[in-house]
């Protein structure tokens, strides 16, 4: 059986690249992902404030306390440390923090609804991104209601037709780290996230105004996707580069898997995309599974996910692989991620909320608890202990977050 193991490590494992010529401030991983030393000083500077913050955040959250205002400070200054080098700013940001932590749940809730300004959800975050980016989690939860938005969605002016949305992709895809200080890929992925979801699934399309050109800049959108960003050697998307006279493309999971996602797996190059993903098992997130070694489920659902939407277009040696790493990860997920009274493990997120709800999503994508959603194998599962306790644990966590709602609804559904 030597073949076999020939055959899976040659699929894992991509051959060694001679390190190139590099400006200073910046080292390769793996031969070709971007490291920038400008990250690693902020990380020093700040990141044990952030970490402070974001353990009160989740104690609060436990105890069952919504607190959109500091959790979406939180988010921003996360995003300014480890993409700018923008001080001044990120000091108010983390200023603006601490006030917030002072303030009760019931002072920071118009945060978490939406603004009568420019229609968007977020009123405690600056970048328009941000705003736009977790819009989508509300709209949807008024969809599922049979409700509609009280005000017109002015925030979305930004990217109202194919020529505004375009142009800002590109801008965002290329980064100039070493010039300008500015590494694009956070807001790249949550753009991609948040209007990935607005124009692209269809129960969002009754919340666009009637005029609004919907279908044309959805069409520019994915033109551009696969026509100019896609990679089609490995069928990945992800941020580019440039460093000197280098342009750097870099495969990312969690691109990768919102565009697949939001689009229904109705994307081109489905193979190449596969062997990429079962190539970079090994690598840290967001260009592999592993994060620092330990579970996360958010990162996992990436990989079932797409393992998903490849699995027609797989032979029997990569399903077989395929089913060896699907059933580590809900080991792995039942095991760790979730502990025996049905408590999830909050340690990797920013919020409680986000917690509970990749779990959730990760048991339902993988079809633990509804036979209907296993695609990968004959495994019969009795997830109906471990349902129940996650909506035991539900009840006691804010209902007004999004996310807890869209946990509770997938944990609610039958086969």
């Amino acid at each position: 059986m030597r073949w076999i193991t020939l055959l899976i490590s040659a699929m894992l494992i991509t051959p060694a690249q001679a390190a190139p010529e590099l400006p200073p401030g910046v080292r390769l991983i793996d031969g070709y992902i971007p490291r920038f030393d400008q990250k690693r000083r902020m990380d020093a500077l700040y990141g044990h404030r952030l970490d402070d913050f974001r353990k009160q955040i989740l104690k609060r959250g436990a105890a069952g306390e919504y607190l959109p205002c500091s959790s979406q400070i939180l988010d921003e200054a996360d995003w300014l440390i480890g993409s700018t080098r923008d001080t001044a700013r990120i000091e108010r940001r983390l200023d603006d923090l601490s006030k917030s932590l002072t303030q009760s749940a019931e002072q920071q809730r118009a945060a978490g609804e939406q603004s009568p300004s420019d229609g968007s959800w977020g009123g405690c975050y600056e970048a328009w991104f941000l705003r736009m980016w977790t819009s989508a989690d509300p709209l949807k939860e008024l969809v599922a209601q049979g409700r509609q938005p009280v005000h017109p969605l002015g925030f979305l002016k930004e990217v109202d037709s194919p020529q505004k949305i375009v142009e800002r992709f590109r801008r965002l895809t290329t980064s100039r780290v070493l010039d300008d200080g500015i590494d694009n890929r956070k807001e790249l992925n949550l753009t991609v996230t948040g209007l990935g979801q607005l124009l692209f699934l269809p129960q969002l399309a009754g919340v666009f105004p009637p005029d609004w050109p919907r279908a044309p800049v959805s069409a520019a959108l994915i033109e551009y996707m696969d026509r100019e960003w896609q990679d089609p050697k490995t069928g990945y998307w992800g941020a580019w580069y440039q460093l000197g006279d280098r342009l750097i493309k870099t495969e990312d999971l969690s691109v990768t898997f919102h565009i697949a996602s939001y689009r229904d797996g109705r994307i081109e190059r489905l193979p190449e995309l596969i062997r990429t993903t079962f190539r970079t098992r090994e690598r840290s997130y967001p260009y592999g599974w592993q994060d620092r070694g330990a579970q996360n489920c958010h990162h996992a659902y990436d990989v079932v996910r797409l393992v998903r939407f490849g699995w027609s277009d797989m032979n029997d040696m990569q399903k077989a692989f395929a089913r060896a790493q699907l059933a580590i990860i809900l080991a792995r997920t039942i095991r760790l991620s979730i502990n025996s009274v049905g408590e999830v493990d909050t340690r990797p997120y920013n919020r409680v909320a986000e917690a509970y709800y990749f779990c959730t999503s990760l048991l339902d994508d993988i079809g633990y608890f509804r036979r209907s959603r296993n695609f990968w194998s004959n495994l019969e599962f009795d997830g109906e202990d471990l349902r129940e306790k996650l909506l035991a644990q539900l009840k006691d966590l804010p209902g007004d977050d999004p996310m807890i709602s869209a946990a509770r609804r997938k944990l609610e559904l039958r086969d």
